[in-house]
């Protein structure tokens, strides 16, 4: 081999390994809800404090001008009603629209991993233990939140009556079939293909009519694990689905203070790494008596005779 043909090969290989190394946080917002967006401003800026140079930032937005400020150290992807419409398909199921998203990245973007995050999320630690296990053809999601068969709450056990001994795109839904939290979802660009296997069992769970509240999750529970063992990414991302009130606040307030002291980005970035997202819990356990309450007496008492300028 001549000195040359080396270092083309060594060239190549490096080359190689530049495309394989390439991993897609991918977030996906549509609607009106500020709240919304900003959640995933925030996500974002988290995400910018443990992201390699090479990993890419894409969000799949309705409302693309609301995320101007990053210009292109973010890759926004214009979506609209219709095509939301046409992602719930044929049983016009909301959140297939999430398996749809991530379908369009991984026909967009074949060679790399894919790192999906929920708005209420924010990385508080190295994302590196990922983005290695992805390469290595590992999947993720957020946590185990156990077997379908034991979980208590009202929509698991009644999946699993739905569901038990079933099986569905050659995958049986049995005694240790488990349920996971779809606030994180990791797929290594080794198993791209799951997504297709996603879509037909979330399709045949519809078509079976599954209660609806977690089809997608399930799907996505199932569908990884069968191309390689899930794994949890609680170690590296929160998520803040059982306390969105307070977190909501938290960053409208953050949000307010940069837009009225006009924080350049990376002034943002910089005050996002002094804060100790940690003391925040992510989960707060409420009474649901005082929830029925707070709207019984809502109904109860409105406010009355509001008066405008003339």
């Amino acid at each position: 081999m001549t000195k040359l043909s080396v270092f083309l090969t060594i060239i190549l290989r490096f080359i190689f390994r530049l495309q394989i190394d390439i991993m897609n946080i991918v977030y996906l917002v549509f609607g009106d809800n500020l709240d919304n967006y900003q959640q995933v401003y925030f996500s974002i800026y988290t995400a910018f404090l443990h992201k390699t140079n090479d990993d890419k930032i894409i969000v799949i937005a309705e409302n693309t001008s609301l995320f101007d400020f990053f210009g292109d150290k973010i890759e926004v992807i214009s979506i609209n009603r219709a095509i939301i419409k046409e992602w719930e398909g044929k049983y016009q199921f909301f959140w297939r629209v999430k398996i749809k998203a991530l379908e369009l990245i991984a026909q967009k973007y074949p060679s790399d991993s894919i790192l999906y995050l929920d708005g209420d999320t924010f990385f508080y630690n190295s994302i590196e233990i990922l983005k290695k296990g992805l390469l290595q053809g590992e999947n993720y999601m957020h946590v185990n939140e156990g077997k379908l068969s034991k979980l208590t709450t009202k929509t698991e056990k009644l999946m699993w009556n739905q569901m038990k001994k079933k099986t569905y795109s050659g995958i049986k839904i049995d005694e240790n079939t488990c349920m996971w939290n779809a606030g994180l979802i990791g797929i290594s660009n080794k198993h791209l293909q799951c997504l297709k296997l996603t879509l037909d069992v979330n399709d045949e769970l519809c078509a079976n009519n599954v209660t609806r509240r977690l089809i997608e999750q399930f799907a996505f529970s199932i569908s990884l694990n069968n191309f390689s063992k899930l794994l949890p990414s609680t170690n590296v991302v929160g998520h803040y689905w059982g306390n969105k009130a307070e977190w909501n606040i938290l960053i409208s307030n953050f949000l307010k203070e940069c837009f009225m002291k006009q924080y350049s980005f990376e002034q943002i970035i910089s005050k996002v790494k002094q804060m100790d997202l940690k003391q925040y819990p992510v989960w707060v356990r409420r009474s649901n008596t005082q929830k029925r309450l707070k709207k019984i007496i809502d109904n109860c008492y409105k406010d009355l005779k509001p008066k405008y300028i003339e």
